[in-house]
């Protein structure tokens, strides 16, 4: 089980294009590095690098599963809970967005909006 003290070298490890994290304005907490994640995802929907924000969507689906109870509530919390106000304000980016989010982190999503209605 990957723990939040591994994070920052387990993603920079996967996804080289986030090596930049652990320099300068290093990420203080799991929040912060998931934080970090869902801006370069947005960053790459914004620039139509939908490879690249499927890459960072299919990472975040791996440290869902693989990280701990920390890391799991980051990634649902920070990650999948700005579905809405990243990726899915703009109709146009939704239906682009949509495919590729893995199946799991949509669940997770899709669960969010009905639990949030209660």
């Amino acid at each position: 089980m990957l723990c939040q003290e591994e994070l920052s070298e387990y993603i920079e490890k996967e996804m080289p294009e986030l090596s930049g994290m652990g320099k300068g304005d290093k990420p203080q907490n799991v929040y912060d590095i998931v934080r970090h994640m869902l801006k370069y995802t947005k960053s790459q929907v914004i620039q139509h690098n939908l490879n690249a924000a499927k890459k960072c969507m299919n990472l975040a689906e791996q440290l869902y599963y693989k990280g701990n109870n920390a890391i799991k509530n980051a990634i649902e919390n920070v990650f999948v809970y700005s579905f809405s106000h990243a990726f899915f304000h703009d109709e146009n980016k939704r239906k682009e967005v949509i495919g590729i989010i893995p199946e799991s982190l949509y669940k997770l999503y899709k669960r969010q909006l009905v639990n949030s209605h209660l």
